[in-house]
């Protein structure tokens, strides 16, 4: 006989296995088909909400800019603020700034009025832009317009002065204060976003213009640095300023041996944008100095202890030659913009004993005497402290010639010479005998 056949129910044949539930394989891919669906429904939904709320957003920002423009318009044109000009709006909770940027033109420039010389300024030129908070990529808000003086407005005898105002990099730096005093004048402009700040309609005479950021320097380390500028009938006279944030940079001196270093020897920093030789001091004591308001020079500061010519390894004799052939500067330090740099600078040290007929002499005041020369004008004299039980004295020095000189005593002959050379031996013994 053959095999039964499966049973018939209700007139089926009945499967040989019940399916009618799902394994766990298709539970696992319908829930992911799910999520994945979800995933992408809510990115839909938010990349809608996104777009509503930034479209809510520029309808804001461009009606705030009409605002303004009609503010513009209604003014009195003389008493219309020049310069950047910034006001913070708050609508729907959300923080908006709207920026007026108002300068002189000449009437067919493509420039601002500092960027276009010998062009005599014909009209004023209105610039809005508003952004506002969690704008991302979105561009902001931007109206412009040009307005015409009226007739009879202005003092055809009266010239202008042009403020030029550029950070460490030579780019224009916005929103610095720009004063101008003189003749009957006190005025106050903020640089625009083309670095400007333009005085229109001055009478005619001499005029200091100054800044006077908080925080900021000129290339010469000056917080508030001035010029002198010359007005003339109907002519624009330029002014430019190099400005940025001040750096600061803090020295530790290391002298050899840890040996004491000597009080109130001064700090050189080179660089060429110290005028007049491209070398500045920066007095004080301790083995830690720290010099602020540096303007961020971008390739940094050369840095060495002492004034005197030969203290700078790669200074130069009257002549025209090197102290010191083929030394070089310690690597320059690079300072940033409100930034703190460091740098620990090495110092040699002299190392003086005092004998009397052979036997170390105790408490024997010790100084080196340096010669006078392009850097030390006067010469120098700097204390190296008091021998020891064994006759002994030792201290930092700066490099150059010093002669070593004991207090109250005669030498056995000339007093000696200690040659601190940046080619040299980090510590230089002397020996000093005296009568």
């Amino acid at each position: 006989m053959g095999m039964d056949a499966p049973p018939r129910v209700g007139g089926l044949r009945r499967a040989g296995r019940d399916e009618s539930g799902f394994t766990i394989l298709e539970l696992v891919l319908a829930v992911s088909v799910f999520a994945l669906f979800t995933v992408g429904f809510a990115e839909t939904v938010n990349t809608g909400i996104g777009l509503a709320r930034t479209n809510r957003n520029r309808d804001v920002a461009a009606n705030l800019a009409s605002q303004e423009m009609d503010l513009v318009r209604s003014s009195s044109f003389t008493s219309l603020p020049l310069g950047l000009l910034q006001t913070p709006q708050s609508v729907g909770g959300i923080a908006y700034t709207v920026n007026r940027e108002s300068e002189w033109v000449a009437s067919n420039a493509s420039k601002g009025a500092c960027d276009s010389a010998g062009q005599t300024p014909s009209l004023l030129r209105v610039h809005v832009t508003v952004t506002w908070n969690g704008m991302n990529a979105v561009t902001p808000v931007v109206s412009d317009t040009v307005l015409t003086p009226p007739v009879g407005a202005y003092d055809p005898n009266t010239g202008h002065i042009a403020v030029k105002v550029k950070d460490r990099n030579a780019a224009v730096s916005a929103g610095d204060p720009v004063f101008v005093t003189g003749p009957g004048v006190n005025r106050t402009i903020t640089t625009t976003s083309d670095g400007c700040a333009f005085f229109d309609h001055l009478p005619v005479g001499t005029y200091t213009v100054a800044l006077g950021s908080a925080g900021f320097v000129d290339r010469q380390s000056n917080p508030s640095p001035q010029q002198t500028a010359g007005v003339l009938a109907g002519a624009v006279s330029a002014v430019g300023f190099d400005y940025d944030r001040a750096a600061t940079l803090t020295l530790t001196l290391s002298p050899a041996g840890a040996a004491p270093l000597p009080a109130n020897l001064p700090v050189s920093l080179g660089n060429t944008i110290f005028v007049p030789n491209g070398l500045k001091l920066y007095a004080g004591t301790g083995l830690t100095r720290t010099i602020t308001n540096l303007f961020p020079a971008a390739d940094g500061y050369d840095t060495w202890l002492g004034d005197c010519a030969d203290a700078d390894p790669e200074g130069q004799t009257s002549g025209g030659g090197p102290y010191w052939p083929n030394a070089q500067r310690p690597t320059a330090t690079e300072t940033n913009p409100g930034g703190a740099a460091a740098v620990t600078l090495p110092v040699s040290t002299v190392s003086v004993t005092v004998t009397q007929s052979g036997t170390p002499v105790v408490g024997k005041a010790v100084t080196a005497v340096h010669a006078s020369d392009a850097g030390c004008s006067a010469g120098e004299t700097i204390a190296l402290g008091t021998t020891d039980a064994s006759g002994m004295v030792s201290a930092g020095l700066p490099f150059g010639t010093w002669s070593i000189h004991v207090a109250s005593a005669s030498p056995s002959g000339s007093w000696p010479t200690a040659v601190i050379d940046p080619n040299g031996a980090a510590t230089v013994p002397v020996s000093v005998p005296i009568q």
